[in-house]
């Protein structure tokens, strides 16, 4: 029996994920290493927020107010790198490998040189930031939080440069060395939270540090296994250097619209935090373990982003538009699957994962519900809002997916969150409806646009270019 479900699984995905650009035992290939890669990121994340936890909740909530200030500052690089990563996507289904090289070394360059100023700019004026932003918060919270945001700039010098090089050996589809990559830096960064937090006790200041630690040894070897002789690309010191206008403006035009994307999306999110931080301090504290919690179920859910971003380019690069809408519409069906599969796996663990972070009896409650109204319907919401903007964005399609991200961010997180929230008196859970609702919008409007042409914004030289 179980040997002819194996035949009739097995027969279906080759089915949806087989054609003359791909193979579906390739696939496998790169989405396990991507699963596994991600896995690793969030579950070292899941660690690293207990520990925080073991100096006190307020700790927690110190780390997750700068946490929503350093995110904002390292989308405005990540983007250039997952802007970078369309266009490496589309050069090595062109197979074209002195464009992907160009890409590589201009994306480290813009990455660094972008990450270096913001680095700056939090190393000098974090504690300022946080005290404009939460001056309603509690003042050691302050205190930490801004303290903690300055390492973290800091920091974010040699992270822009990781960043850039991880993000292009992802786009290749060579999954095995992000997952190296990903392996060392953050092995790295949970044997100095183990170091810093339980061991020296250094508590938030600890975390802010181990992230340094990890990411100056992280930058080190990602320079080292690019440049290695065994790598296929061959990159030189002087592809860092040479700029080629058609790539640079390539990357520029995909990499600016998703930085305003990304910059504005961070800067609604410190809206919420805004209205979040007038909860009680109950709430607050449940809300910083959910949200560190909610990172396993995403594990599965950016998987599918990645994997879909880097099949889609590489289609585009090859002019088969086609093929691009195969290959969408299949990630989409199997991350139904995949991330059913995580609710399976994860809710059972939640009381063992609860305990890591040893949250008061109280709260306990309202973290079973954000999770619940988070993770039951993600299988069938998130692939359709997430899996078909990568897809679009992956064929131009910019302009769109920034319009759409930020007016359902507004719509649902900010403005519908707000008024369940502090309006209508549900608290926390109100802030995990505004999400969902921003999430079944954002479906709606990229399942809508995915339907016509209008999405594919690059020069084909194919006639079909519809189902």
């Amino acid at each position: 029996m179980l040997t002819g479900l194996h035949a009739r699984v097995q027969a279906q995905l080759k089915r949806r994920f087989d054609s003359p650009l791909f193979h579906y035992e390739q696939l496998r290939g790169m989405f396990i290493p991507l699963l596994l890669d991600q896995l690793f990121i969030y579950g070292i994340g899941l660690l690293s927020g207990a520990m925080v936890s073991s100096s006190g909740m307020g700790a927690i909530s110190a780390v997750n107010d700068a946490f929503v200030v350093s995110n904002l500052a390292y989308v405005l690089f990540s983007a250039i790198a997952t802007g970078a990563g369309i266009v490496i996507a589309r050069a090595k289904g062109a197979g074209d490998a002195l464009s992907m090289r160009r890409a590589i070394g201009q994306s480290c360059t813009l990455c660094t040189v972008f990450g270096s100023l913001i680095g700056i700019l939090l190393y000098l004026f974090g504690a300022q930031i946080v005290r404009l932003l939460y001056p309603a918060a509690d003042v050691q919270v302050v205190e930490a939080a801004g303290e903690y945001l300055s390492v973290m700039g800091v920091s974010m010098i040699p992270y822009s440069l990781f960043n850039g090089i991880f993000t292009a050996f992802r786009s290749m589809g060579d999954t095995k060395s992000s997952l190296a990559l990903t392996l060392v830096i953050n092995s790295i960064h949970l044997i100095c939270s183990l170091l810093y937090i339980n061991v020296l006790h250094l508590g938030v200041s600890g975390s802010a540090l181990s992230y340094l630690t990890a990411r100056v040894i992280g930058m080190a070897f990602a320079l080292f296994w690019l440049m290695r002789p065994a790598c296929a690309l061959h990159m030189r010191w002087r592809d860092f250097a040479r700029i080629e206008k058609r790539t640079l403006k390539d990357i520029v035009s995909l990499g600016v619209p998703l930085s305003v994307e990304q910059v504005l999306f961070q800067g609604g999110m410190l809206l919420v935090q805004l209205y979040i931080a007038t909860l009680p301090g109950l709430q607050t504290d449940a809300q910083g373990v959910a949200n560190s919690v909610f990172l396993l179920f995403y594990v599965f859910a950016y998987s599918l982003t990645s994997i879909a971003a880097t099949v889609c380019g590489q289609c585009i690069g090859a002019k088969d538009m086609r093929l691009a809408r195969f290959y969408c519409k299949g990630i989409i069906w199997a991350g139904r699957w995949i991330l059913a599969f995580s609710l399976v796996i994860l809710l059972p663990l939640m009381p063992l994962i609860l305990k890591l972070y040893a949250p008061q009896a109280e709260a306990i409650k309202y973290i079973y519900i954000a999770v619940c109204i988070g993770a039951l319907p993600m299988p069938l919401v998130w692939p359709d809002a997430y899996v078909f903007a990568s897809c679009t964005r992956a064929a131009g399609d910019t302009v769109y997916a920034t319009v759409v991200s930020i007016a359902t961010l507004f719509a649902g997180r900010l403005l519908l969150g707000y008024v369940l929230t502090i309006v209508l008196g549900l608290g926390m859970p109100g802030i995990w409806l505004g999400q969902l609702a921003e999430w079944c919008i954002r479906a709606a409007c990229f399942r809508l646009r995915f339907k016509g042409t209008g999405w594919i914004k690059v020069d084909l030289s194919v006639k079909a270019i519809s189902d």
